[in-house]
């Protein structure tokens, strides 16, 4: 049994001991079930030996061991790393609390792409604002851009402004631009980056750049006028005579479409320029749109009378409204004196029109050899001029049909194949050479083929299931014929041709009547 003295020693170094394990022990009671990283550089940092541990190392793997059986509460950052490791945590501890804490959550932070012009797929160049080219205001706008995986914009933050509008073209600019995605791992992932915008008024004289490119264009040298035009419209997109003038030029060149774009943006511009309505009507004549070129060319008068007194506009406009066939063929001697008279002194590039609408004059007369030949001349001098095409089906297949009327069916058949080869998208010569082949030349089966391509161009035509009909009845195609002459009366009630067919093959049957 020990003594008094000896026993009162060895309680006060359990006493300390415990008090010491104690210690420790209630960082970790702070907060129930899990560690917290606090208390994790708390313990670290108890100073050894004590009455718990003697060294460093028991200290370390007691707290190992309370990380396995209790867990850490957050994950461990590399922050939290740092921190542990700056409390003296060994490997074998930082591992055992990676273990034992929740996985850190993987942040999908946009890929960083640096300056975004060069990625651009399509990059939307902002305008001046009117306010800000009075003011001369120039400089740059720099923005904070970020992208969705298909690499369009989803936000946008200003980083450098510009007063006077110019921020807010940027910001609507770089929205309607896209950009090549990022990149993560081989799949597309969201980016960010910066687009910068560099607002520079090129101060020049405007009115002294349009007089020159005004110049060349009406000396014929557009290929001289079209880059001042260009210049004037960089400066001022909506420049309605800058815009004009790029769109006659463009005429030269048998840019039709491109001038009927800058024409309509100049009439949008200034609507009541009895020029740029001319101009356009003339674009919209050389695509074949001869209903809106009617319109302008209307409207050109509305605002100019005296231009309905110029030959070159009673050549032009011949499209004022539905015409009967006599109404046609009086108006053509006035159309045919007006364009010739035009002609004489029209540039090179009215030329072809002019003839195009002397062409259509002979047709309607109807003077079908010479309207011809007016088309082919073109066809050939101004392969661009496609709407020619039309007009020449129209020509051939009239000449076709009086050829037919004098039952030359072989020339009839000439004539209306070539229609067809000038324009193939149009169902009527395929109809009249079904109507040659089956009641001139009795080549029924060749008349069913181009009857059936015609209805497959459009299925609105009575002649063609009435032609088609009669092929087939020659045939003995009864049900066809029967359904292809009821369609035909389906789509015209007043077809009588059809109402016969069908007669001849459902006859009326006798009923019995009283005496």
């Amino acid at each position: 049994m020990p003594k008094r003295g000896t026993l009162r020693i060895l309680t006060a170094s359990i006493l300390a001991a415990v008090f010491v394990f104690w210690n420790v022990s209630a960082l970790y009671a702070q907060a129930p079930g899990t560690l917290t990283y606090p208390e994790l550089i708390t313990a670290l940092q108890t100073k050894v030996p004590n009455r718990a541990f003697r060294t460093k190392d028991e200290l370390i793997r007691w707290v190992i061991t309370q990380v396995r059986s209790r867990k850490v509460d957050k994950p461990l950052t590399k922050d939290r790393e740092e921190d542990l490791r700056q409390a003296g945590a060994p490997d074998a501890m930082i591992a055992a609390i990676r273990d034992n804490s929740p996985p850190v959550p993987v942040v999908d932070e946009p890929v960083d792409l640096g300056e975004l012009a060069g990625r651009a797929t399509n990059l939307v160049r902002p305008e001046y604002t009117e306010v800000a080219r009075q003011a001369r205001t120039q400089g740059n706008v720099k923005l904070a851009i970020e992208l969705d995986e298909q690499g369009n914009v989803v936000s946008i933050a200003r980083l450098v402004v510009l007063e006077n509008g110019l921020t807010d073209q940027a910001v609507e600019a770089a929205r309607r631009s896209t950009f090549r995605p990022a990149m993560r791992d081989g799949k597309p992932a969201r980016g960010k980056g910066i687009l910068s915008f560099n607002f520079k008024l090129d101060l020049v004289d405007i009115a002294a750049i349009l007089a020159t490119a005004t110049t060349y264009r009406e000396k014929g040298q557009c290929d001289r006028a079209m880059p001042e035009y260009d210049r004037i419209i960089r400066i001022s997109p909506k420049h309605s005579q800058a815009l004009l003038g790029r769109g006659a030029c463009r005429l030269t060149f048998a840019q039709y479409e491109e001038a009927a774009k800058d024409m309509s943006a100049a009439v949008a511009e200034d609507p009541k320029n009895e020029n740029a309505l001319l101009f356009l009507g003339i674009a919209q004549d050389f695509q074949g749109d001869h209903l809106k070129a009617a319109e302008n060319y209307q409207k050109a008068i509305q605002l100019k009378p005296d231009l309905d007194q110029q030959d070159v506009l009673k050549c032009l406009y011949i499209d004022r409204g539905p015409m009967t066939a006599e109404q046609a063929r009086a108006a053509a001697g006035r159309i045919l004196a007006a364009c010739d008279e035009t002609a004489k002194s029209a540039s090179d590039l009215m030329k072809p029109l002019i003839y195009y609408k002397r062409g259509i004059a002979h047709r309607l007369r109807p003077d079908y050899d010479k309207a011809i030949a007016e088309f082919e001349n073109l066809k050939k001098s101004s392969p661009r001029f496609t709407a020619v095409n039309t007009q020449l089906q129209v020509a051939y297949n009239g000449r076709g049909l009086e050829l037919f009327n004098k039952k030359e069916y072989r020339k009839a058949l000439d004539d209306v194949t070539l229609a067809i080869n000038a324009d193939p998208s149009s169902p009527t010569p395929y109809v009249n050479r079904c109507a040659i082949y089956g009641f001139g030349l009795k080549r029924y089966s060749d008349a069913i083929n181009d009857c059936s391509y015609a209805i497959r161009l459009s299925s609105r035509s009575a002649s063609a299931f009435n032609f088609r009909g009669y092929a087939y009845e020659m045939t003995k195609d009864r049900d066809a014929a029967v359904a292809d002459y009821t369609k035909a009366l389906e789509l015209d009630p007043n077809n009588e041709t059809a109402r016969a067919g069908l007669n001849r093959l459902q006859p009326t049957k006798p009923t019995m009547k009283d005496n």
